[in-house]
């Protein structure tokens, strides 16, 4: 059962905790930067009415990441602001958000460069499932030149139609498929590009569910798995991928649009996979490629630079 956001909530908030529950709003980068102009929204409201601001930012971030519990970035975001709320001024919180937001902005356009340099080369890439990192990689290639884009249908979300028409509106071709049809044309993919939900110090990161099962056909197949994200989607503290429960769970009842299952069947309606680091051939972050042995190293040096900033 979902708590529902207090009625005093203003409006911006709670329209974005109903995006994120109906799927309007999806991808790990995206949903974070909505949620951190609701919480400024709480904040400011919260100022406002004259309650305890510290109280209601962090009522209001445990609602926000309970909705995806195993996400890293709302987790590091939402702890940003509380901790940029113990002044008690929402004005604080909104200085904190600003900031927040032009580093990630810049982290993000980082990531997407290095990355657009690692497959510069490819013909063929696969993607599954919404990832907005991955889709401004996809557009910045076709900036360059068309490729061929191999797109899965990405249950139980079900996002592939969305994710293949804006790949064609980059530009690109799609071959449309459904996720445990890959094999059939791995042998054209130059590589696979996943998403990150989160990753972990070891190298290992959580996903969509499928994403396992790629990872295993391309490490069969020798096509590289190549994972893009900013360090804020690092796991605080560092723990690794089968430390972490990944309890998210499908917001919706699945499947959709057809008969129900039986009321006695088991309906598995978990959404990410632990994808160990051995699956995972290299990370690209705002400091470059590295390898997964790496990436935790990357993610602390990072981080001690946000909070470096934060104390000057």
């Amino acid at each position: 059962m979902i708590d529902a956001p207090p009625v005093w909530w203003p409006k911006d908030a709670r329209v974005c905790f109903e995006d994120l529950i109906d799927y309007r709003l999806v991808g790990a980068s995206s949903c974070a930067d909505r949620i951190t102009s609701a919480l400024v929204a709480v904040a400011l409201g919260s100022q406002a009415l004259k309650r305890d601001i510290c109280t209601d930012l962090n009522d209001a971030a445990g609602l926000f990441c309970g909705l995806k519990p195993d996400t890293a970035l709302y987790r590091n975001i939402a702890d940003s602001l509380i901790h940029g709320a113990r002044g008690g001024v929402a004005e604080e919180v909104e200085a904190r958000a600003r900031a927040l937001s032009d580093f990630r902005k810049s982290a993000q356009e980082r990531v997407v460069t290095h990355t657009v340099a690692l497959v510069d080369h490819a013909d063929t890439l696969l993607i599954h499932d919404y990832s907005s990192m991955v889709l401004r990689v996809v557009h910045t290639l076709g900036t360059k030149r068309p490729r061929r884009i191999v797109v899965t249908a990405g249950e139980p979300l079900g996002q592939g139609i969305r994710v293949a028409q804006l790949v064609a509106a980059a530009g690109h071709e799609v071959i449309y498929t459904p996720d445990m049809s890959v094999a059939r044309v791995i042998s054209e993919v130059d590589g696979f590009i996943t998403g990150v939900e989160s990753f972990y110090a070891d190298g290992s990161l959580a996903n969509t569910v499928g994403t396992v099962m790629l990872s295993l056909l391309c490490r069969d197949r020798g096509v590289p798995t190549i994972a893009p994200a900013e360090t804020l989607k690092c796991a605080d503290p560092c723990l690794t991928v089968t430390d972490a429960p990944l309890s998210a769970r499908l917001l919706h009842a699945w499947p959709r649009g057809g008969p129900g299952p039986g009321v006695d069947w088991q309906v598995v309606q978990l959404v990410l996979d632990a994808v160990p680091a051995s699956l995972i051939s290299t990370f690209v972050t705002e400091d470059g490629a590295c390898t997964p042995a790496d990436v935790g190293a990357t993610a602390r040096r990072a981080q001690a630079r946000l909070r470096q900033h934060w104390d000057s």
